[in-house]
């Protein structure tokens, strides 16, 4: 620690101990990170001590993403730290995901030093590169700056919605030793209004005969899932979620629907037409989940939302209420007290149970759930679902497997199913997987990827291995790009050209990074290996499961003729 100054101000110390200092304060536990000749005063620092445990990834890239994943299951905030220019580009991927997820990383980035600004210098970037992929931008040039800026960027990435920051801040500064106020954080809060909104919200949903409930990242960030599942019941309310609601509402429950998107079941489809009022909490309503704003919204729509700049931009409400999901979720559902079901009003989890019914017999129509080789990948899913505990955290890559699981994998816990939102860019899965183990190591972790989007962070399961963590890589591995030469666009760009793509030898591969490694080609063989990975749960695994390539897509197989009626 430092010594205190003689004359009683502040104590004198070098820029990375104070920045340290600042980290702990703010209840970081976990630095992820990447050695380099600029980041050495703070490598350093971090090794001497033991407040903060570092761990160490193979790429720049999956760094944010250790850190995105070990939020987002359910552990506190984590920084992260590269090298400026290659190393801060690298980064930007994953920070932008955090972004469009509300999900805070303190990310710091050993800036050069100003004094050789436009000389350049090594790894030499202009700082507000970075502006549009964080929540904030800190450039520290100087001393002076560094209490305020530090401090600032912390409690700016905490508050909601919370989000990245980067903090810039040069190795000369993290070298120098000067005085600064230590820096002590203190994210604000607020406390929001709106007793008109809120009246007529109660009022529509205390009418409604037909409610549907959509939750979307604002439920995963601020909502409690029994207090949703107690209005959803007080309301008798049918419920989807976007892919960042997934998991906030259990799945097992009947009143639930699906994901949406362009794979929402038909008959998920049909019950947003007939709802009367659709209550979204948290919704963004970004293209993705809404089918490029094409899935209905029902008669009337009730958003509750504490980013006030997506209200009226993709769907026009009825009702605006600018909150966090915890506060509207316990308000609205006060003032319903125990609503009495008005006459007609539909059975909520009569209506899940029929729209899941449909699709499901659906699966079983096509062939989709047999054991035979090649296997269908939902066949696989639900295969997964059954053989993994409850309590199993999941963390997902993105690829056409991804779209399959929105539907087709169950979600029954909070903060067990970990995936990207609207950003969706691959690589994601295996890093984010380690930092799940690392936020729960007392539950399996298991990573879905696909053979394109393991090609852009297979490397990270050498880290997996170094640091002995018991991650299951499940690799749908279909031998294509499957989810650009599946496109509906393709055949107007392409004529239906598959582009050339021949799968490694993941198992073998897997093996060569200290990690066990297999490849299985039936459901039954999917379900040993899974059994076996989990008792045995001492290293990283990988089974490489060969599915169809010539199986529909998620999207195509749900563009079906409902039969039901609401």
């Amino acid at each position: 620690m430092t010594p205190t100054d003689p004359e009683g101000g502040p104590p004198t110390a070098a820029g990375s101990e104070q920045l340290y200092d600042a980290l702990v304060d703010a209840g970081i536990d976990l630095l992820v990170g990447l050695p380099g000749t600029q980041t050495l005063p703070l490598d350093r620092t971090v090794d001497r001590r033991d407040d903060i445990r570092y761990v160490m990834a193979r790429h720049e890239t999956a760094i944010p993403h250790v850190a995105w994943g070990h939020y987002e299951a359910g552990g506190d905030v984590a920084a992260t730290l590269t090298v400026p220019g290659p190393g801060d580009t690298n980064a930007m991927h994953g920070l932008k995901n955090a972004l469009d997820d509300r999900v805070p990383l303190i990310h710091i980035a050993a800036d050069a030093d100003p004094a050789d600004r436009g000389k350049g210098p090594i790894h030499e970037i202009e700082p507000d590169t970075f502006d549009n992929v964080v929540k904030e931008n800190y450039a520290i040039e100087r001393p002076t700056e560094f209490h305020r800026a530090v401090r600032s960027g912390i409690e700016t990435a905490l508050a909601p919605p919370s989000g990245p920051v980067r903090l810039g801040v040069p190795k000369p500064l993290l070298d120098a030793e000067f005085r600064s106020p230590p820096v002590t954080i203190d994210p604000p809060t607020s406390r929001f209004d709106g007793d008109a909104e809120y009246e007529t919200a109660r009022r529509l949903l205390a009418d409604a005969e037909r409610p549907i409930v959509y939750l979307g990242v604002g439920a995963r960030r601020t909502g409690d899932p029994e207090s949703i599942r107690t209005l959803v019941e007080t309301l008798d309310a049918a419920v989807v979620a976007s892919y960042k609601g997934k998991g906030v509402f259990p799945e097992d429950d009947p009143r639930w629907l699906g994901v949406t998107s362009s794979h929402l079941p038909a008959g998920a489809i049909r019950a947003l037409e007939a709802a009367d009022v659709v209550l979204a909490l948290g919704a963004r309503f970004d293209g993705v989940v809404t089918a490029d704003w094409s899935l209905p919204m029902g008669e009337t729509l009730v958003h509750v939302t504490l980013d006030s700049s997506r209200i009226d931009v993709a769907y026009e409400s009825d009702v605006a209420i600018v909150d966090d999901v915890g506060g509207a979720v316990d308000r609205l559902r006060d003032g319903l007290g125990s609503r009495e079901r008005p006459d007609g009003a539909w059975d909520g989890a009569a209506v899940g149970r029929r729209v899941r019914a449909e699709y499901d017999d659906r699966l079983e129509d096509r062939g989709l759930l047999e054991d035979d080789a090649p296997i269908a990948t939902a066949g696989a899913l639900r295969t997964l679902r059954e053989a993994l505990p409850r309590e199993t955290v999941v963390t997902t890559d993105i690829g056409g497997f991804r779209l399959w699981a929105k539907q087709t994998f169950a979600t029954n816990e909070p903060e067990t199913y970990v995936t990207s939102g609207s950003w969706a860019g691959m690589g994601v899965g295996i890093p984010a997987a380690i930092g799940a183990k690392l936020a729960r190591p007392e539950r399996p972790v298991v990573a879905l990827t696909g053979d394109g989007g393991a090609m852009m962070c297979l490397q990270e399961l050498h880290t997996a291995a170094a640091y002995d963590l018991d991650v299951l890589t499940i690799l749908f591995n279909n031998e294509d790009y499957g989810i650009i030469s599946k496109s509906p666009a393709i055949d107007q760009y392409a004529e239906g050209h598959r582009f050339e793509w021949s799968s490694p030898d993941f198992a073998a591969i897997a093996e060569g990074f200290g990690c066990r490694g297999q490849t299985v080609r039936t459901l039954s063989g999917l379900e040993d290996a899974v059994d076996a990975a989990l008792a045995r749960a001492d290293g990283p695994e990988l089974i490489d499961v060969r599915v169809d390539p010539d199986e529909p897509t998620a999207a195509a197989f749900a563009d079906y003729d409902s039969e039901l009626e609401f």
